[in-house]
């Protein structure tokens, strides 16, 4: 195998234009994207350290536009306000927001909004209901 193959198949973001690479990293899911900054370190500083790339990410994944204009205006990357504001995370700010307090029964429960949680979590959802 040549050495240009063999760098083409292990490092293709750093052959590719920017404008290219950003393509193939935008059409990778948010958990994918993470993984794949664990390849190598030119990936991981590609991924990690390009603000634009978290900027779109947010634009098409995260849905709370107050949640996303309070942690932009509390100073967050573009990064951290996507990890605060997809999957899990959006959840767990929901519940501790009361957004899904007063609901009869689980089945009352928009679709995908239970996920895993520590008990600390619980705990304060517990205690912020019973306030409620």
């Amino acid at each position: 195998m040549s050495s240009q193959s063999s760098k083409l198949s292990s490092d293709f973001i750093q052959l590719l234009p920017p404008e290219l690479a950003m393509m193939v990293l935008l059409n990778l899911d948010i958990p994918s994207l993470c993984y794949a900054s664990q390849a190598c370190q030119d990936w991981h500083n590609v991924i990690q350290d390009t603000e634009y790339l978290w900027k779109l990410l947010c634009d098409h994944h995260c849905v709370d536009t107050a949640d996303i204009a309070e942690d932009r205006a509390n100073g967050y990357s573009w990064k951290e306000t996507v990890m605060r504001n997809f999957g899990h995370h959006a959840i767990k700010r929901k519940w501790l927001k009361g957004e899904f307090s007063n609901f009869s029964s689980f089945e009352d429960i928009p679709g995908k909004h239970m996920c895993c949680m520590d008990v600390e979590t619980w705990g304060r959802i517990l205690d912020l209901e019973l306030s409620r």
